[in-house]
């Protein structure tokens, strides 16, 4: 889905900007925050607009990325989003919109998981 738009949500800086380089390098429109709060306002006011949702889980402020994916799966259930973190993920109950993606990842995985989540919806 060439030009689809995700919103990646990584609260570090160097991760956030190499999410951004290889998204937008495979042709997505990428729009990052650092926060889980602050991805949850655009998507409030820009939902229609996204097509996925990439998020750390992991994350300073009110919502982690694991708390927007329960809230969005609510709110946007057919909003795919994909969680990645550094921990093994085995104890989080993920909505049928979300997938999980561990860290480290490759580009190439975490592109082929992406292609995958937006080809289901």
């Amino acid at each position: 889905m060439p030009n689809a738009s995700i919103l990646v949500l990584e609260d570090e800086e160097l991760i956030r900007l190499l999410l951004t380089t290889v998204l937008e390098d495979a042709g997505y429109d990428v729009k990052a925050f650092a926060t889980a709060d602050q991805g949850f306002e655009y998507l409030e006011k820009h939902s229609s607009e996204v097509n996925m949702v990439v998020s750390d889980i992991r994350m300073p402020g009110h919502l982690d990325g694991y708390d927007l994916s329960r809230e969005a799966s609510v709110r946007w259930p057919d909003l795919p989003i994909l969680l990645t973190s550094g921990f093994s993920g085995r104890d989080l109950e993920l909505g049928p919109n979300v997938q999980f993606l561990p860290k480290p990842w490759s580009n190439e995985r975490l592109l082929r998981q992406i292609d995958t989540s937006l080809h289901l919806h």
